[in-house]
């Protein structure tokens, strides 16, 4: 069929209609409801959500659709949730492995066999592929590694050959695959019809590559800890249970990183001189560190802190930047061109909806009037008072303004490499409307993003094997942590900033726990009465270095622990908003969102629930005085 160059209005609706009764047919289920709109790509049950077709519907866009539309369906046809949760690994790295060969075997079933639906799904790969940012990085982090191993096993699978963009880096990994699975994939080709048997030789799989520590026990489903209280931290496991392969992964792969030329951008202001009086001095340890690290526990102020047990190898080569450190102004100018021309095409909901918020805060704002009183300003409408009571006392009034200006909102970033593309442009756009808004009502507001210097370690890593590698480390990278507009700051001043936000070499891993900490202790600083700490993220703490050497949920126990700690103090208010990923499970205040489309209307929202929340709490109070 030929795609006419300009299709008429009805040609995305006949589309939508044949797009459905294939995805039904291709699923086996003529009773699966498939849906259009804003939050697919998406399997939810019964239902098939996918993107809504635009009305310039070009050639690549419609292999895009159909991809993503094959893809779910052959996911509904082939594969058992329960099956998969039974044996999936309860470690990261393994996981995402994991994840990756079931979802390359569920493709491989359809692919194989039909060329059309081939095709389609490379399309919706390639696509996948760019967006991920693994192409583009230095391809020796953990999602890099599950990546390569997904193409290697679409490649023997179904006979799909690596695309010509990805082959630089699964050649990266192939030596590294090859050393390890002596009898290659061979094994999972034999056993795709079965997902069981496939599982299985997923885990045979996932203990050569040195990750069977890794694995969770298939006939006990692990339990999820409650989302109010954070799992205890798993005792450290033994040197039997880790093995000579997972010391080879690790410690190898540190080395290599170590190997590698150093940053381009060097260090030019050290976290340890920014550090919070609470953090002991860089020469400190406390008496259960592991030997050779240089900073253990940051504070033993109470048995429930966030980072009493919490330890960090070294700070040694932690950084904060102002944005303007990081690139020259005729760059940062370059990038604020492109995030204005970005601008234009934001969603206009978004715009309609900051102007509301705008809107409702000056009505905040407005100046009030107490009555009754002895002296100020003679209130007229009580006149008559002077003719019906010529003996009783006159009435005064005064104007007073409300505390509403008092407010201080930071907005933390996540600027890790899976924010690339379209989450961290739009995460920039709306920070830039935010603070806008909130500075014209007269509401301060810090931008603040947090990153690492190198993927999986860097320096920090290299002191930690040349210290002999010793056990529980702790934190083993870099942190960077980014000032892009202070709360003191004009946001004209600092509007050229955010567009370092675009600049995707500075986004590497993230570290959650200690981010959210040092934002926390920002706001803890300022001399505004209300603080509002909005994050936003599109996943949990991810460094590989650092959850290779410790036990289990290293960092997400922190996490965690921090946000309880936030919570339960209540001298900040705490908010998230994650892109693609539940936060419900850490945080008491959050919204989840599965399209970044609904960002800006998400962070609007949010905030614009909370100061309405503060205005009906100081009416509260005011009611509870005037009844006294």
């Amino acid at each position: 069929m030929t795609t006419p160059a300009k299709p008429t209005s009805g040609a995305p609706r006949g589309f939508e209609r044949v797009l459905a009764e294939a995805t039904r047919a291709l699923a086996g289920d003529a009773a699966l409801k498939v849906v259009f709109g804003t939050a697919g790509p998406r399997l939810e049950g019964n239902r098939v959500l996918l993107p809504a077709p635009p009305a310039d519907l070009s050639a690549s866009r419609r292999a895009l659709l159909r991809g993503q539309a094959d893809r779910l369906a052959l996911r509904r046809a082939y594969h058992d949730p329960d099956v998969h949760a039974r044996y999936r690994p309860s470690g990261y790295r393994a996981r995402a492995m994991f994840d990756a060969l079931e979802e390359a075997r569920c493709l491989a079933l359809g692919a194989r066999d039909l060329a059309g639906v081939a095709a389609n799904i490379a399309a919706v790969q390639f696509e996948e592929l760019q967006r991920s940012g693994v192409l583009r990085g230095p391809g020796d982090n953990s999602e890099a590694m599950a990546q390569a191993l997904a193409l290697l096993a679409r490649e023997q699978l179904a006979g799909q050959s690596v695309p010509e963009e990805a082959q630089p880096l699964v050649a990266r990994w192939r030596p590294f695959f090859d050393k390890r699975l002596k009898e290659g994939l061979g094994a999972l080709a034999h056993a795709v019809s079965d997902q069981d048997a496939y599982a299985r030789e997923q885990q045979r799989v996932l203990r050569a590559l040195g990750l069977g520590h890794e694995l969770a026990d298939p006939r006990v489903t692990p339990a999820t800890p409650p989302a109010a209280e954070a799992a205890p931290v798993p005792p450290p496991p033994t040197a039997s249970a880790v093995g000579a392969a997972g010391e080879e992964l690790g410690v190898q792969r540190a080395h290599e990183i170590a190997e590698e030329d150093e940053p381009d951008i060097e260090p030019r202001k050290p976290l340890a001189q920014t550090r919070s009086p609470q953090a002991p001095p860089e020469n400190e340890s406390s008496p259960d560190a592991p030997e050779g690290s240089r900073l253990s526990r940051i504070g033993e102020l109470d048995r429930d802190h966030p980072n009493r047990a919490y330890r960090v190898f070294t700070r040694a080569h932690d950084e904060v930047f102002e944005a303007e450190e990081l690139s020259d102004r005729a760059e940062l100018a370059r990038l604020r061109v492109t995030l204005d021309e970005q601008a234009r095409q934001l969603p206009g909901v978004v715009a309609r909806l900051a102007r509301r918020l705008e809107r409702a805060l000056r009505a905040q704002q407005r100046r009030r009037w107490q009555f009754d009183l002895e002296e100020g300003v003679l209130d007229s409408a009580r006149l008559a008072r002077v003719l019906t009571e010529p003996l009783g006392p006159l009435s005064f009034k005064q104007e007073t303004e409300t505390d509403f200006k008092d407010t201080v909102v930071t907005l933390l970033l996540d600027n890790s490499g899976s924010m690339r593309g379209k989450p961290i442009l739009l995460t920039a756009l709306c920070a830039d409307l935010l603070a806008r808004t909130l500075e014209r009502c007269g509401v301060r507001t810090e931008i603040l993003g947090f990153t690492t210097r190198e993927w999986d370690g860097g320096k920090s890593r290299a002191d930690w094997i040349a210290a002999g590698a010793p056990r529980n480390p702790g934190r083993l990278t870099d942190v960077r942590y980014i000032v892009y507009k202070t709360a003191d700051t004009a946001w004209r001043r600092a509007r050229a900033n955010l567009g370092l936000l675009l600049r995707d070499d500075l986004m590497k891993d993230n570290i959650d726990g200690e981010a959210l900490w040092w934002a926390y202790q920002r706001l803890l600083a300022r001399p505004e009465r209300r603080r509002i700490l909005m994050t936003i993220s599109d996943g949990v703490p991810l460094d590989q270095a650092t959850l290779s050497a410790n036990p289990g949920g290293y960092l997400d126990q922190h996490l965690r622990q921090v946000i309880r700690w936030i919570e339960q103090q209540a001298q900040v208010e705490l908010v998230a908003i994650g892109i693609g990923h539940e936060v419900g499970d850490y945080y008491r205040r959050a919204v989840a969102i599965g399209s970044t489309d609904d960002l800006g209307p998400a962070m609007i929202g949010e905030l614009g629930a909370l100061f309405e929340n503060g205005r009906k709490t100081r009416r509260a109070q005011v009611g509870a005085e005037r009844i006294l």
